[in-house]
């Protein structure tokens, strides 16, 4: 009772703040409130993480389950040739079950004794301007999607960044952007980076990323994007991806999606962050059915290291992103729509990767793989309509020297999510 009255007070607080800015907005008769959205989400998640190796400095399993809850809102902006605009996040979680010996899933933050917190929250705000129309001045939190940075949400709250930006879209069929980002939320709303990491004895705020790039669309069915940016002191990282999707017509096509980075090393030691790594992946629609096929290779002098989420690799999966050294790596995929036998909003999706030629120790050419499997259903009518439902099954062997060794893992997701405005 006590957490849930903390996160009320949370809720309530934005609430008030929220309506005192739009008050004043209708006011002046702008497009602030004409333009704002907000949503409250909640998701309930257990997780289980099983170690299949009996490594004497590694906890049998990773176990947790807790709820969280996500207060969106989002201005529009205020009318003229500059238009100013503002967002408010608040997120907060709370432990329902958890212990020493079995946290670590990413659910909840931990302390450094291994222990986690009964709750935690957080607000984050962002001020904004429109010029023009078509590009957007950003201060504050971030939800970025690009291939350099990109938010997640896969566990219990979503990753979100801090610093800022502009976006263009003058040109038709172009996107440019730009920022830097100086500090990140994680999943389990703590922070990566509670301090400078410390590198050979050298105190580096690597957490310090600037981007520049932008997406190009040739037509409705070709796009390219090309990227560049830098993290301090630790790499400079280049990005070129190209998507084609060729109609065959009667239900069928074909997605090909290709992707590279290039990764120079910037850090004192050198030849830590050297990597070149690609994916393509090429993807048969016919209907409800989709079937996937991809190839990952990876080059350089080490694997290619990112502390960020989101990466644009076809075999970044859901427990291993095969990015070791050397690394090459195959996929085959299915996914199916229910809608096509009768059940809408039900949909699965079941994939098997293979990675081999791993360098871990000279002469060695290690292997892994994974299996993972997906079912999601989201309910279409009465009082639950819109209730999303998820289930998400991970089995990954491998040598015990390569994240963690071999692995058994569910994940059970039930969230909802309310328009308020």
């Amino acid at each position: 009772m006590k957490n849930v009255a903390k996160w009320s007070s949370v809720a309530l607080a934005v609430a008030m703040g929220n309506g005192l800015i739009a008050t004043q907005a209708v006011a002046q008769g702008e497009g602030f409130v004409e333009g704002a959205s907000a949503t409250l989400s909640n998701r309930t998640g257990y997780f289980n993480r099983d170690f299949r190796n009996n490594i004497p400095t590694q906890n049998s399993k990773a176990e947790e389950t807790a709820t969280g809850f996500v207060l969106d809102f989002r201005s529009g902006f205020t009318q003229g040739n500059i238009g100013l605009g503002a967002d408010v996040m608040a997120l907060a979680g709370i432990k329902l079950d958890s212990g020493r010996g079995r946290a670590g899933t990413g659910l909840l933050a931990q302390d450094n004794d291994g222990r986690v917190p009964d709750e935690y929250s957080e607000i984050r705000g962002a001020v904004k301007a429109n010029i023009a129309g078509d590009t957007v001045l950003r201060y504050g939190f971030h939800m970025l999607e690009n291939p350099i940075l990109n938010y997640e949400d896969s566990r219990l709250l979503p990753s979100h960044y801090f610093g800022y930006s502009i976006t263009n879209t003058s040109f038709d069929g172009l996107m440019l952007e730009a920022g830097r980002m100086t500090d990140r939320g994680d999943m389990d709303g703590s922070s990566q980076y509670d301090g400078p990491y410390r590198h050979d004895g050298l105190n580096i705020d690597h957490d310090k990323v600037t981007y520049l790039g932008g997406t190009y669309d040739f037509a409705d069915n070709l796009s390219a994007s090309l990227y560049t940016s830098k993290s301090n002191d630790l790499w400079k990282r280049h990005y070129a991806g190209l998507t084609h999707v060729w109609d065959f017509g009667n239900g069928l096509d074909l997605t090909t999606d290709l992707s590279h980075y290039q990764t120079s090393d910037d850090s004192p030691a050198g030849n830590e962050f050297d990597n070149k790594a690609s994916s393509l992946a090429l993807t048969l629609g016919a209907g409800f059915h989709d079937f996937t096929v991809a190839y990952q290779r990876m080059g350089g002098d080490a694997g290619f290291a990112y502390d960020d989420y989101g990466i644009y690799l076809a075999n970044s999966v859901q427990v291993i992103d095969f990015n070791a050294k050397d690394e090459r790596s195959w996929q085959a995929r299915y996914d199916y729509n229910f809608e096509g036998v009768g059940i809408p909003g039900l949909t699965f999706m079941t994939r098997y990767v293979k990675g081999s030629n791993i360098d871990t120790v000279p002469g060695v050419s290690d292997t892994r793989w994974e299996r993972s499997t997906d079912i999601r259903y989201t309910v279409q009518q009465g009082f639950l309509q819109g209730v999303d439902l998820t289930w998400r099954n991970a089995t990954v062997r491998q040598d015990s020297a390569l994240d963690g060794g071999d692995i058994d893992e569910n994940r059970l997701y039930a969230s909802y999510t309310w328009t308020l405005l």
